[in-house]
């Protein structure tokens, strides 16, 4: 009597890096593979996995191509991806609404505030049609700053200039 996963080889060692990835139970589902040979490959093998909590969520890959084990890791890694962007979005929105309640953060220079757009905007992807976050500063200065300035840097003033020009 044959089974049907007799005929389908699996490479050992890529499995065993999948199982640390993402788990042996979830990785034999991926694979088709049978829960209790995995696990026999495990113990045999001496595979230190970590345990993982959890019930069998349900089958979204079929190990239908050239690669299954690569599939089923990058698949993995979109989904951490995602994870980990809701997570931290999350946490920023309480630690803007925890700041909120408080008086703002105290900001002394540009870069600061620079520093804290361009991390907002990583994080909920507004640079992602860029330019970036651009920062404009604008400056007034009175008339004696001007005329001290030019008296520091030589520069004479305009009056002298149209005077020196009419000559």
């Amino acid at each position: 009597m044959k089974k049907k996963n007799q005929s389908k080889t699996v490479n050992k060692e890529a499995f065993r890096m999948l199982a640390v990835e993402i788990g042996l139970n979830e990785a034999c589902r991926k694979l088709d593979v049978p829960i209790p040979t995995g696990k026999s490959w495990a113990r045999r093998g001496g595979w230190k996995l970590p345990k993982r909590p959890g019930g069998r969520p349900c089958r979204t890959l079929s190990a239908s191509s050239l690669n299954p084990i690569a599939d089923a890791l990058v698949t993995t890694h979109k989904e951490f991806e995602t994870t980990t962007k809701t997570a931290l979005m999350q946490t920023t929105a309480k630690a803007a609404e925890h700041a909120a309640q408080k008086p703002p953060l105290e900001v002394s220079n540009t870069s600061q505030l620079r520093d804290l757009a361009q991390s907002a905007a990583r994080i909920f992807g507004w640079d992602s049609g860029k330019p970036g976050v651009q920062l404009n500063q604008q400056f007034v200065i009175s008339q004696e700053q001007l005329e001290q300035i030019r008296q520091l840097r030589g520069v004479p003033e305009p009056e002298q200039l149209q005077a020196r020009e009419e000559q």
